[in-house]
């Protein structure tokens, strides 16, 4: 379904029908209504493609032979609500900005457009200020989810100091996999959102420094927060392996240590087992218990000996 609305500096954003309009919003979902547009404006055939993969690529772009004039595409990538996985909360959205007509593309699932109208309902009167509006809403985003995740890093964190529990792993790869797509994520988004704060004709149009600065800082603070809480994981990651690699030393210890304690008993009851003749306390019964117990007292001197050695030095 087409959703038609009307931008101006006097009402802001009004909902309207398809007879007076400027702003057209389609749902990326819909394969009909995607492909009515793209017949009525002469768009791109691929223009809206990938829409509805976390895997698009971020990126801006003249059009060129269409009905509209000046045209320039837009596709950045937002982090929704709606979904448990990253895959199905990463949603691309499309914007076609022309004179006299902005064209958005979305999955109307995640309620974006709603909640941008609630949000900023006086601050939306222009083309411009409805993609940077967005585009702070979608850094914002982004913000929220990765305190979200240091919570989660947190945690991690203390539970490495002291299990290496294969529930604790799981956690940690799952949370590695999040963070490997929104940092790649953002890594493209950077690109596209710099080559237009680069445009000089946009950022005329948006005549709005306070605006521009805000979501540049906003932009900003989320890649730093994906780069610390990048490595923060890395290092957790390798403390997962050192205490397992320590775990696993401290019990090749015990049982190294196990196996020479035991090897002194049996090497003295194998000499006294030998067949040959002409050994002491062979047809004696307290030859046997001397035997026993010199072997009990040479494995726990031993035993003493490993217990207090300093393997450090």
């Amino acid at each position: 379904m087409l959703e038609y609305y009307f931008v101006d500096k006097k009402n802001k954003v009004t909902r309207t029908d398809d007879r007076n309009y400027n702003w057209l919003v389609i749902d990326s979902t819909n394969e009909e209504d995607i492909q009515e547009v793209i017949d009525k404006f002469r768009l791109p055939e691929d223009i809206f493609v990938g829409t509805t993969y976390p895997e698009e690529v971020s990126r801006m772009e003249h059009l060129y032979d269409t009905k509209l004039q000046d045209p320039l595409s837009l596709v950045v990538i937002n982090l929704s609500k709606s979904g448990t996985r990253i895959e199905e909360r990463l949603t691309p959205i499309s914007f076609v900005i022309s004179e006299g007509l902005l064209i958005t593309c979305l999955d109307r699932e995640t309620e974006f457009i709603d909640r941008l109208l609630q949000k900023y309902p006086e601050q939306l009167d222009t083309f411009e200020k409805i993609i940077v509006y967005s585009s702070l809403d979608i850094y914002t985003h982004y913000v929220s989810e990765l305190r979200e995740m240091k919570k989660r890093i947190d945690a991690l964190d203390k539970a490495a100091r002291k299990t290496t529990e294969n529930e604790e792993l799981y956690k940690q790869a799952d949370l590695e996999r999040d963070i490997v797509y929104i940092d790649h994520t953002l890594r493209d988004q950077r690109e596209t959102m710099d080559k237009l704060w680069k445009s000089e004709r946009f950022i005329e149009r948006l005549n709005n420094e306070r605006l521009l600065y805000d979501v540049h800082l906003r932009q900003r603070q989320t890649e730093k927060m994906i780069e610390i809480y990048r490595d923060l994981l890395e290092s957790i990651g390798d403390l997962f392996n050192g205490m397992m690699d320590n775990n696993l030393n401290h019990l090749m210890k015990y049982l190294d240590s196990a196996a020479l304690i035991i090897s002194v008993p049996a090497l003295i009851a194998g000499i006294w087992g030998m067949n040959t003749g002409g050994l002491p306390g062979k047809s004696s019964t307290l030859g046997f218990v001397l035997v026993v117990l010199g072997s009990v007292i040479a494995a726990a001197v031993l035993g003493y000996h490993l217990y207090r050695k300093d393997y450090t030095n």
